[in-house]
């Protein structure tokens, strides 16, 4: 019931209004100062309400026949065996603009809010998705280089300390032959001169 207040409401169909109305009778409709000119049209109605109106007036139509039986009873009178739907509304809305202009004006001015904070929030979602992935894509990277750097390392470990590695046998076999190199000048007493212990090894 609070909640139906409230659309009732905000759509401008509240007391004053229904006082307004209670003033208004057929002849008020027949004798206002607009002429029935318009051609037929095959613009659809639904439930009582022509759908050339603006989104706001189709709402307030439907609300108002619904809610107001003063309107309710004039708009069947007089439709359409006096005049036209059309024309019916028309002056209808001209009646009671003074009445319910400003609760149109907010619910333009509400929509007009609300699609500029869907425009914004979508942006900021774009920006921190694109943030996101410029964050991943540098982790990832860090974590590839820091990868790699790993494997520098241990390739040069396999190099220096001679580990069997099946993709140097040339560092390994040279490796080899400087520790027997080392050993042999050690056993046989050989000068610690390197050049002249290399050339009595090698003879």
């Amino acid at each position: 019931m609070v909640e139906q207040e409230k659309e009732l409401e905000s759509f401008g169909i509240n007391e004053e209004l229904r006082d307004f109305v209670k003033g208004i009778t057929l002849s008020t409709f027949q004798d206002f100062p607009l002429p029935d000119d318009s051609p037929m049209s095959d613009v659809p109605t639904i439930s009582n309400v022509r759908q050339d109106l603006t989104e706001w007036q189709e709402k307030h139509a439907k609300l108002v026949l619904s809610t107001v039986k003063e309107i309710s009873k004039l708009r069947f009178e007089l439709c359409p065996r006096v005049m036209r739907e059309r024309k019916f509304w028309r002056i209808y809305f001209l009646l009671v603009n003074s009445h319910v202009a400003p609760y149109e004006k907010w619910y333009m001015e509400e929509i007009e809010r609300k699609t500029a904070e869907k425009i914004r929030d979508k942006k900021m979602k774009e920006s921190s998705n694109i943030e996101m992935t410029s964050q991943q894509q540098a982790k990832e990277s860090k974590q590839h280089n820091k990868t790699s750097a790993s494997f520098v390392e241990q390739d040069l470990d396999v190099f220096l300390l001679g580990g069997d590695s099946d993709e140097c046998p040339a560092s390994s076999s040279l490796f080899f032959h400087l520790n027997c190199f080392y050993c042999a000048n050690h056993l046989f007493g050989a000068s610690d001169d390197g050049d002249e212990g290399f050339d009595d090894f090698g003879s």
